[in-house]
């Protein structure tokens, strides 16, 4: 690892909107930054995509490059993320200009990654993006009642009993960039995103494990603010960390940053509740619990103030990270642990 805080790289792997926040709230500690973006949602305008180009999931990605873009405001990132509105063409309506785009130079190429390269050339993003893997697959999920779900809208469905397993159809490897990212990191961090079908729908591809269990970097959870509605419903910070922590094996989470606000707002909390998610608040039980399994928990209230609520497109709003503080506290961590080196 080096100690050279001047170049310190760092790998943000999940989905889209949290790891690019990340990302930008990062700018200022780290000025080497890569994103491992996820690649198997089947959402409305990704879900079309793949099915025309015959393509990993490319909406995380356009996503993610458009939110890093050096000129958010300049015509490519606009163009990237301008949906279509047609009634008379229901597929299209609210079809992402970037995702066909994507589709469209993978089958010109025959590369999915060549494809997306090219995108990140026109964007220019501050940070570089990667596919975690070029395979066109399915993200599945066995309940806990031994049911199966396949495909990602699928596995995120509401109403259904809790996920005790994730798995590809078919299994297939990381990308070799994605690999090479990871080992040649001094940080690398695992969100915040939907936990089951970002976070872990990353770590399912062959290699990833074994990419974080033998990185030199430090490895670091940023746990979710609040539950998920068809994924993490009833689950607590710990169960969030703890299922993390056993699928990378004893000893390989270093850490976690986890939020504390000790006083959301109450209307905030309510239009939360009325989309079915619940703030996450660890009671001291669950900080005991994590401390004793042997990672650091970076506790503090993290979250970002309250402002109107966003309109995302086929997405809930959260309780959103304050990227910055979050990155500032992660540079510190990094510092610290190697101040001896």
């Amino acid at each position: 690892m080096t100690t050279s805080f001047s170049s310190c790289t760092l790998t943000a792997i999940g989905g889209g909107g949290g790891t690019a926040q990340m990302l930008l709230g990062a700018a200022s500690f780290f000025p080497q930054r890569r994103a491992i973006v996820a690649v198997t949602d089947t959402g409305r305008s990704t879900g079309v995509a793949r099915s025309v180009g015959k393509i990993p999931a490319p909406g995380d990605l356009r996503a993610t490059m458009a939110a890093l873009a050096s000129d958010p405001a300049a015509f490519w990132p606009r163009l990237l993320e301008l949906r279509f509105h047609s009634a008379e063409h229901p597929a299209l309506d609210g079809m992402a200009f970037g995702n066909l785009l994507i589709a469209a130079l993978a089958q010109l190429s025959g590369d999915f990654g060549q494809a997306v390269q090219q995108v990140a050339d026109l964007v220019q993003p501050s940070a570089t993006v990667l596919p975690v893997a070029c395979a066109d697959v399915q993200l599945c999920a066995e309940l806990a009642d031994g049911s199966l779900r396949y495909g990602e809208l699928d596995v995120r469905g509401l109403h259904k009993p809790a996920i005790t397993r994730l798995f590809l159809d078919p299994p297939a490897p990381a990308s070799a960039a994605a690999l090479a990212a990871i080992q040649t990191s001094d940080l690398v961090t695992i969100g915040p995103g939907s936990f089951f079908t970002s976070i872990l729908a990353t770590l399912q591809f062959e290699g990833m494990l074994t990419a974080l269990r033998t990185t030199p970097a430090r490895v670091v959870y940023i746990c979710n603010s609040t539950t998920q509605s068809g994924q993490t419903e009833g689950m607590r910070v710990y169960d969030h960390v703890a299922r993390l922590a056993d699928l990378l094996g004893p000893g390989h989470l270093d850490a976690a940053v986890i939020n504390r606000s000790p006083n959301p707002p109450a209307d905030l909390v309510a239009r939360l509740a009325a989309d079915g998610l619940q703030v996450l608040h660890p009671d001291s039980t669950e900080i005991e619990a994590l401390v004793a399994r042997g990672m650091t928990l970076l506790v503090d209230d993290f979250s970002e103030p309250p402002g109107a609520r966003r309109q995302l497109w086929n997405k809930q709003d959260t309780l959103r990270y304050d990227a910055p503080r979050v990155a500032a506290t992660l540079f510190e961590y990094l510092r610290a642990g190697t101040s001896s080196v």
